[in-house]
């Protein structure tokens, strides 16, 4: 059995989260290396980057643009391979609900990829670099899709790259805000002062955040969330289900509470490959969680969100497979 602590001042790491900016870190298939844009199609890599000639001229972008407009997209190979390989380009709106999430599977389960497609350019071999000029001229959700098949093999790699047309960011005033509040939180961790934050600690990431806390904190000063496995073990690639346990911190059990569970990898910039949920409350603080699954080995972080009569409070439990 496992324990996991929860307090109102772990809103705090919430809050600064919530005002990161938004480019911080690259996703999907795009990574950003020594200042440069890198696409991972599978093993093989190419400097990625896009330019909006007639809107900010030379700038370049890793993923995200800023407005509707002329788009030129151009990888640059560092593996030889993609010289001779027959690459094609596809962008398509964002109809897999995924957003930032969505990942190759995902595209795979569209059943019509041609209706959202909003461009495409077929296979062929471009020496060196690959070069791709499109028009968006509406914004919103995409994402792009690369595809390279060797020439011997016939065997296709791929990446995705969800990203967001018409993308201002919010500046860089949230990004000292919230590296206010993880040096706040680390005082707080430090000095032995964490439950003595509750209080006003968790006002103000209320007030930053603009309200986006809807419930209030919990009453008591924390909550105690435990889990246990089935077979007291974790297996790649199978689905199987978790009981959660969830009690105050005088020993109290937590019974009819709404229960959301997220999570995924943090390194890797991506969720989790299914959505678990609370399918039954089993009575004294227990629930069952079903549908959890982890494809790779690695730091996985699932993200409790216990939702009662009193308020809100979020755990996050990590795993290291």
């Amino acid at each position: 059995m496992i324990v996991h602590r929860i307090t109102g001042c772990c809103l705090l790491f919430c809050a600064a989260l919530l005002f990161w900016p938004k480019n911080a870190a690259a996703h999907g298939g795009v990574v950003e290396e020594d200042d440069l844009c890198v696409i991972k199609v599978n093993y093989l890599r190419a400097h990625f980057k896009v330019y909006q000639p007639a809107v900010t001229g030379h700038k370049q972008y890793c993923e995200d643009l800023p407005v509707a407009a002329e788009s030129v997209f151009v990888m640059e190979y560092q593996h030889d391979a993609l010289s001779v390989m027959p690459v094609d380009f596809r962008i398509i709106r964002d109809v897999t609900g995924k957003g930032r999430f969505a990942r190759m599977e995902d595209v795979e389960r569209i059943e019509n990829i041609g209706d959202a497609t909003v461009f495409y350019r077929s296979a062929m071999v471009e020496p060196d670099v690959y070069i791709v000029n499109h028009e968006f001229t509406e914004e919103g959700d995409f994402i792009g899709i690369v595809s390279a098949q060797h020439p011997q093999t016939g065997k296709l790699y791929a990446a995705v790259f969800p990203f967001e047309v018409g993308f201002t960011g919010p500046g860089y005033w949230p990004f000292f805000i919230g590296l206010l509040l993880l040096v706040q939180l680390q005082y707080l961790l430090m000095s032995g002062r964490l439950k003595k934050c509750f209080g006003g600690g968790l006002a103000v990431a209320v007030l930053l955040t603009g309200g986006l806390f809807l419930p209030p904190a919990v009453s008591a000063d924390e909550l105690l969330v435990t889990y246990t496995v089935p077979d007291h073990k974790v297996e790649l690639n199978r689905m199987h289900s978790w009981i959660l346990h969830i009690e105050d911190a005088s020993g109290g059990k937590i019974e009819g509470a709404t229960i959301a569970v997220s999570g995924g990898m943090p390194e890797h910039d991506h969720g989790l490959p299914t959505e678990p949920r609370v399918t039954k409350d089993l009575g004294g603080g227990n629930y069952k969680l079903e549908g959890m699954r982890f494809h790779m080995r690695g730091r996985w972080e699932i993200v409790v969100t216990v939702i009662t009569d009193n308020g809100t409070s979020v755990a996050t439990i990590t795993l290291q497979l």
